[in-house]
């Protein structure tokens, strides 16, 4: 990806240290819309298009955005350390130590540093589960959900009913880290992360 593409998707600080990785490896970056269940993904090479694909989610704030670049990159490294895709030793060692590599750079605001330092202490395979880096990265998304009419589903109340994705869910108890959600069209339970963003419904 060009330099001056890559500046309007990350900050500017760190532009020039993903280019010098980009420089390393054969890489093809791709934009694509928005997906709820994936911020990025990582395709290695094929024999009939020897580069490795790394796709990111259009509406990713700049820095959600350079870390899930960060997410897939580690990926890239681990197939080429030891041709693993998983979210293993190999994929978490080349996580932290890209975070750190970034983090000494000064990219992220007071917050998200302090954010992905925690972070750090118990790396999960998807960032998205981290619901304290999440919850910060989301005040720099461009359109706060106060804008869209929508909130929190942690801010909705007990038995409150609310819609998300077409759906009318009535919100239960909490399961650890998640919300227990019933579909009131199929009765069937979800477990719903706290930070989905959704419409409360009058019952």
């Amino acid at each position: 990806m060009d330099k001056t593409i890559l500046q309007s998707y990350i900050p500017l600080e760190s532009v020039d240290e993903i280019c010098d990785t980009f420089a390393l490896y054969p890489i093809k970056i791709r934009v694509v819309k928005p997906r709820k269940r994936v911020q990025g993904s990582y395709r290695r090479p094929k024999p009939s298009a020897e580069y490795h694909l790394i796709t990111i989610n259009s509406d990713l704030n700049r820095y959600t955005f350079l870390i899930t670049l960060l997410h897939e990159i580690a990926h890239l490294q681990a197939w080429e350390n030891n041709k693993t895709l998983t979210h293993g030793k190999d994929w978490r060692l080349c996580f932290i130590a890209l975070i750190k590599q970034y983090l000494s750079l000064d990219v992220f605001p007071q917050d998200v540093h302090y954010a992905l330092e925690k972070h750090l202490e118990n790396i999960k395979s998807s960032d998205f589960q981290d619901i304290f880096l999440s919850k910060t990265l989301q005040k720099y998304d461009a359109k706060p959900s106060t804008i869209l009419d929508l909130i929190l589903l942690e801010d909705v109340p007990e038995n409150a009913v609310f819609l998300y994705a077409g759906k009318k869910m009535e919100k239960q108890s909490l399961l650890r880290k998640y919300y227990l959600c019933r579909d009131l069209k199929t009765n069937k339970l979800y477990r719903c992360h706290p930070l989905m963003k959704v419409s409360v419904l009058p019952k």
